[in-house]
């Protein structure tokens, strides 16, 4: 359902190019067909936008743990190196292996 305001918004749109705006209201029922028709690609178009949002955030997740992790790992070989640590432990930020 188109909200009302869409539709008042939309008729006062059609009615400034077609040069008649104080008749808005005789463009109210062109208003809502064109956003009923248009509504579907409007919310096609901002369901794949917010799917591609999802990848995205997903990556950034992941490149953002790899970057821990490689640091996680050069903090420990630099101490491992000075002989400050003797048992070897698990990265944090690394999946287990059989995760």
């Amino acid at each position: 359902m188109i909200p009302d305001e869409a539709v008042e918004a939309a008729a006062r749109a059609l009615a400034e190019i077609g040069g008649q705006p104080h008749n808005w209201a005789n463009y109210r029922n062109p208003a809502r067909a064109a956003l009923e028709a248009a509504a579907p690609r409007m919310l096609s178009h901002e369901r794949e936008q917010t799917r591609l949002a999802h990848i995205d955030a997903m990556v950034n997740r992941e490149t953002k743990r790899e970057e821990l992790a490689a640091a996680w790992d050069e903090g420990y070989r630099e101490c491992y190196e000075r002989q400050m640590y003797e048992p070897v432990p698990v990265n944090p930020y690394r999946k287990a292996p059989d995760a």
